[in-house]
């Protein structure tokens, strides 16, 4: 492996097998080097391998400013995530926590407090994603001696989402809001608390993320059967009336219309967990 480029003392891009520019991390692997010369792997601790060309050189310019300890600590939070998590997170994950974290702890050293306007639904919503979370600040605590809270660990749990639904923050936020809104005009339309610590209730808010994903994203699904949306409707017409709340709500917010193929889903799945 040849050094294509060397960013500091610690950091040189170079080229992988798939001829793919890849960041390398190590203490003083780029200590006196120049392009060309061959990488030292005895002090290689990290290979970086982004999607994109654009996101490499966006870990390289963090890499050159955020101090090595915040990089390797944020290397050993996303190793660990990933051996919990059974979905594959995207590379920018990286790219995202290195640089929240960073300005967390800016932030702390200024001794700003953070509060987090999502905690309760990212503590809901997204139970793994948010139990990982409180871990790495339990972690960054011990080792930098900072004191996060859960509203940092709410924060990161988003970063997490992003990776694993390869949406950007301000989508994997619309989808969070979409989810919560949609719980509490059902749970407001029947009159009811739907549980959270059901296989029921889990299975169902799984549905509503799907949901709230696909409308985000602009891919709903397409109309099915007309004569089985008509039927839906008039045998489940309470819960067709309670989907149509939630049509309303997303129009006024997002303006996105729902197709009666996803309100039919939507109304299937109502009906499924009001009846149990």
């Amino acid at each position: 492996m040849k050094i294509l480029k060397v960013i500091n003392n610690n950091t040189v891009s170079s080229l992988d097998e798939k001829n793919r520019e890849t960041v390398i991390m190590g203490k003083g692997i780029g200590f006196r080097k120049k392009p060309g010369m061959e990488v030292d792997r005895s002090n290689i601790e990290k290979i970086f391998r982004m999607d994109t060309l654009v996101e490499t050189k966006r870990l390289a310019d963090l890499l050159n400013e955020v101090p090595m300890e915040t990089v390797q600590l944020v290397n050993k939070i996303v190793s660990y995530a990933k051996k919990q998590m059974k979905d594959t997170l995207q590379a920018s994950i990286y790219i995202t926590l290195i640089d929240h974290i960073n300005f967390a702890l800016q932030r702390q050293e200024k001794n700003i407090q953070f509060q987090n306007p999502l905690i309760y639904d990212v503590k809901r919503l997204y139970k793994e994603e948010f139990k990982i979370s409180m871990e790495a600040v339990g972690y960054i605590n011990q080792t930098l001696n900072t004191d996060f809270t859960e509203d940092e660990a709410a924060a990161i749990a988003l970063h997490f989402i992003n990776a694993r639904l390869g949406e950007e923050m301000p989508e994997t936020i619309h989808i969070t809001k979409i989810v919560q809104s949609s719980l509490k005009i059902i749970q407001y339309y029947f009159n009811l608390e739907i549980e959270d610590d059901t296989i029921d209730a889990e299975y169902f808010i799984s549905q509503i993320k799907f949901f709230a994903q696909r409308v985000v994203s602009r891919k709903q699904l397409p109309p099915m059967n007309p004569q089985i949306e008509q039927l839906i409707r008039e045998k489940h017409q309470n819960f067709y009336n309670c989907a149509k709340r939630i049509d309303e709500y997303i129009l006024q917010e997002y303006e996105i219309k729902l197709t009666e193929g996803e309100l039919t889903e939507l109304t299937i799945q109502i009906e499924r967990i009001i009846n149990k």
